[in-house]
């Protein structure tokens, strides 16, 4: 139940839905803020940019720091260091200062996702594994959405929203470092390469590299587009909170459909059916309510895509390379999302608005073709060797892919020692 997971990790989950709040509104803050300051399309993509360099860095230095001076102090050092960026971000208005920060800023976050995790996973045992990844996927995708919506709180062309982020970063320190907790031994664990695992499962690779640059687009670069649009500040939040909460309600059925028949029918029919909203989206008015439902209808078939891909990357390795695999997923996911927002950026500024809309119906036929072309080439993972799915957030570090990975072998050795073949 629920109720056992949320017992001892609660001070965990309640500090990651403050970190997850400031970081759903500072995302979308800084973009609609360097929009209106008058910065290109593609400057503010490079901007954007630097979040997601240093959340590649922060998730793969962090255990170091970690081995150095101990979980705690790690924690306390990048929340503070997080929050303080924040308000630079407001102090000195210039392309250079906003890239360092969002790059200190994606380095701190990371930092604090992979402490958290760590805990979390701890913390949970064969038992609750589930449970806890299913809750930390809500907390997730909830404090995302939910971070929107502060938007509303005062007009972003002021410092008070941005003092709101860095009040959230602050407090996200507090149920973590009063709650006495084990902390967790830092382990190293043998990485597979990416060349390796594209010949294990070229279709989950493709699908997670091209999924990073869609979800990295959207999240970094809407509020851009929103602002380009002529869209008001609460229309903004709608904007982006309905791609997020329909990304996140969706994650449950199309991850049951995905167990029920091959993960790559699923992925290929969701992506022909976003590239089809993003056809009908440049039709219609941003002013337009219809906007609005068709935008989240392409959330909730683009958002479960990265967890349905690493579930379909998991059917393809054998139990033991599957936590080897979980870092090099996050490799490739970083780099995906940082090519996300330069191309959008880029785009946006030749093309305006519906350039946007064209980066995301293009990423997505690119998946939809893509995943068609290996279903033809390959079979499909046979029925006992098919893990179950799991919701992975898209800001997700190494460790909550470790967790992912171990709650797949645990579900393989539920049907049985005897496994198929993978190829």
């Amino acid at each position: 139940m629920i109720s056992r997971v949320l017992k001892n990790t609660w001070p965990l989950f309640l500090g990651m839905a403050f970190l997850m709040l400031g970081n759903g509104l500072q995302g979308t803050l800084v973009s609609w803020r360097a929009t209106y300051e008058g910065f290109s399309p593609s400057v503010t993509g490079w901007i954007m940019t630097g979040y997601y360099a240093g959340f590649l860095a922060g998730s793969l230095y962090t255990p170091n720091l970690i081995s150095g001076v101990g979980y705690i102090r790690v924690f306390a050092a990048l929340a503070s260091l997080a929050s303080t960026a924040v308000l630079i971000q407001v102090l000195f208005i210039n392309p250079q200062t906003w890239f360092a920060m969002r790059l200190l800023t994606g380095f701190c976050f990371a930092g604090t996702y992979v402490i958290v995790e760590s805990w979390l996973n701890a913390a949970s045992d064969n038992k609750s594994r589930g449970q806890m990844l299913s809750f930390y996927g809500l907390i997730s995708f909830g404090g995302m959405a939910g971070g929107q919506w502060l938007l509303k709180l005062a007009h972003p062309s002021g410092f008070s929203l941005f003092v709101l982020s860095s009040i959230l970063l602050s407090l996200a320190l507090v149920p973590v470092l009063i709650r006495r907790m084990e902390t967790p031994e830092v382990e190293t664990v043998s990485r597979i390469s990416i060349l390796k695992l594209m010949s294990i499962s070229p279709a989950g690779v493709f699908t997670i590299f091209i999924s990073a640059i869609a979800h990295g687009s959207m999240f970094a670069m809407g509020a851009v587009f929103a602002v380009k649009s002529g869209l008001t500040v609460t229309n903004t939040a709608l904007f982006m909170s309905s791609f997020i909460a329909m990304g996140a309600l969706a994650q449950w059925p199309l991850g049951w459909l995905s167990d029920q028949i091959d993960r790559r029918i699923v992925i290929s029919g969701a992506g022909f059916v976003a590239a089809i909203l993003c056809v009908v989206l440049l039709q219609i008015s941003p002013q337009d309510s219809l906007f609005y439902i068709a935008f989240a209808a392409l959330g909730g078939v683009s958002l479960p895509m990265y967890s349905i891909a690493v579930a379909h990357t998991n059917d393809r390795l054998d139990p033991d390379q599957m936590t080897g695999a979980s870092s090099t997923i996050i490799l490739i996911l970083g780099f995906g999302s940082i090519l996300g927002p330069t191309t959008a950026g880029y785009l946006l500024g030749t093309l305006g608005p519906s350039g946007y809309l064209f980066h995301l119906g293009i990423t997505h036929l690119l998946i939809a073709m893509g995943m068609a072309y290996f279903i033809a080439r390959r079979e499909a993972v046979a029925a006992e060797d098919q893990t179950h799915y799991q919701v992975v957030p898209p800001r997700s570090t190494g460790v909550a892919m470790e967790a992912v990975a171990l709650e797949a072998e645990e579900s393989l050795e539920t049907k049985g020692p005897e496994q198929g073949d993978h190829e």
